[in-house]
C-alpha cells in the first residue's frame, strides 16, 4: 500500500538531477495547483525505488513556466543550449479532472479553447507536422499501490499549452545526440484542482512519479526497437520464422540495441539487416515492457518512414509480411505485446 515516499535532507551529494516544471495561473483561474506544488519542491530529497525500496538521492530544480509560447518552449530551449537532467517532469492543471492524469503522448496538434496569457490563440493547427510523440517508458507496469491516490493514463494531453510544452520537450530530447540507448525520460502530469487534490498529496504524487521515472521497471531490461512504418493506411508487420523465438507470431520488425547504439541507429540497422529496406527514424511513439523466461525487455515503437524509393521487404528472420490494417489483424497471433502496440496505434490515429 502507499507510504509517503520522501524525506528531505540537507545534503548535496545527489545521485540524480531532475527538473520539475509547473505553470502560472491562466484564464479565469486565480491559482494553479502545479505552481503551488512545484514551487515548494526545490532542493535535495530522498526518494525510494518503487521496486526495491532502496534510496534514490535526487537534486530537484524547479521552474514555473509562463502560459505562452515562450513558456512552452523554455525547457526545450534549455535542453538545446546544453542543460541536462536525469528526468524531466512537467506538471499542469487539468480543471476537468478529479484524479491525476499521466500523459503517455504529446499530440502534434494545437487547438486552444482560450487565448494564452499573451493573447495568442491557435486553432486547429499542427505543431510540426511530424506526428504525435510518445514517452519512452511503459507506464502500464508502474506500481499503482505506491501512489497516494488513484490516477489515470491518457493519450490526450489536450491541445493547449500543456501539450505544446510536452511536445517541445520530447522533440528536443530526440534532437540531441549521444543518448545511449535513449534520452533521459520526460513526462507530463496533469493534476486536478485543489478542490479534488490536496497540495500535500500533489507533492507526494510528484515524488512517486519521479521515483518511477528514475527506476521505471522491476528488472533492468534489454532495450529493443520496433518500427511503426506506415503505408496506405496500414503498418508493416512480419511473422517470425520457425527457427526463431516466438515462431509463427507476428510483430513489428526491429531488434535489440547494440552496445553503444542509440534508438535511431538501431532501428535503421535492424531493418536494413532483416528486411533490406532503408528507413528514416522519426521519434518514439511508446514503449512496452515484457519478460520472457528470466529475461526482461522494453520495446520502443519508433515512427519511421521509407528512406528513398519504395521497395518490398526481403525476408531473412521472418517468413511472411503484410501491411496490416484493422481488417487484416483480427485473428493474427501476436508475439509478446505487439498486439497492444498495434491497438495503441489505432487508438491514437482516431480523430480526437
Amino acid at each position: 500500500m502507499y507510504q509517503k515516499p520522501v524525506r528531505v535532507f540537507k545534503r548535496m551529494d545527489s545521485e540524480f538531477t531532475v527538473l520539475i516544471t509547473g505553470f502560472e495561473p491562466f484564464g479565469d483561474h486565480e491559482t494553479n495547483i502545479s505552481q503551488l506544488v512545484v514551487s515548494g519542491m526545490a532542493g535535495t530529497r530522498f526518494l525510494f525505488c518503487p521496486w526495491t525500496g532502496s534510496n534514490l538521492h535526487i537534486k530537484v530544480e524547479t521552474d514555473v513556466l509562463t502560459v505562452d509560447s515562450k513558456g512552452a518552449q523554455r525547457t526545450s530551449d534549455r535542453l538545446l543550449s546544453g542543460e541536462h537532467w536525469d528526468a524531466i517532469l512537467h506538471v499542469g492543471l487539468c480543471d476537468s479532472c478529479e484524479v491525476p492524469r499521466i500523459e503517455r503522448l504529446a499530440q502534434d496538434r494545437l487547438n486552444m479553447r482560450l487565448p494564452d496569457n499573451a493573447g495568442r490563440q491557435v486553432v486547429e493547427a499542427t505543431i510540426d507536422g511530424a506526428g504525435d510523440r510518445g514517452c519512452w517508458m511503459d507506464l502500464t507496469v508502474w506500481d499503482a499501490e505506491k501512489f497516494p491516490t488513484n490516477y489515470t493514463l491518457s493519450v490526450d494531453a489536450g491541445a493547449y499549452l500543456c501539450n505544446e510544452t510536452y511536445h517541445a520537450t520530447l522533440k528536443a530530447l530526440c534532437q540531441l545526440g549521444g543518448h545511449i540507448p535513449l534520452p533521459s525520460p520526460a513526462l507530463f502530469l496533469h493534476l486536478p484542482s485543489e478542490k479534488h487534490l490536496s497540495l500535500r498529496d500533489g507533492e507526494a504524487f510528484v515524488d512517486v512519479c519521479l521515483a518511477h521515472m528514475l527506476r521505471p521497471y522491476p528488472t533492468v531490461p534489454v532495450h529493443v526497437v520496433a518500427a511503426a512504418l506506415p503505408r496506405e493506411g496500414g503498418y508493416l508487420i512480419t511473422r517470425r520464422s520457425e527457427r526463431e523465438a516466438d515462431a509463427g507470431r507476428w510483430e513489428f520488425p526491429g531488434g535489440k540495441c547494440d552496445p553503444g547504439e542509440d534508438w535511431r541507429q538501431a532501428i535503421v540497422r535492424e531493418l536494413e539487416e532483416e528486411l533490406a529496406i532503408n528507413v528514416h527514424a522519426l521519434h518514439p511513439i511508446g514503449s512496452w515492457y515484457r519478460t520472457r523466461g528470466e529475461s526482461a525487455f522494453v520495446i520502443h515503437l519508433v515512427a519511421c518512414t521509407l528512406d528513398g524509393a519504395e521497395v518490398e521487404p526481403s525476408l531473412t528472420v521472418h517468413d511472411s509480411y503484410v501491411w496490416a490494417t484493422e481488417t487484416t489483424t483480427g485473428k493474427l497471433p501476436w508475439a509478446g505485446r505487439d498486439g497492444e502496440m498495434y491497438a495503441f496505434l489505432q487508438e491514437i490515429s482516431n480523430p480526437r
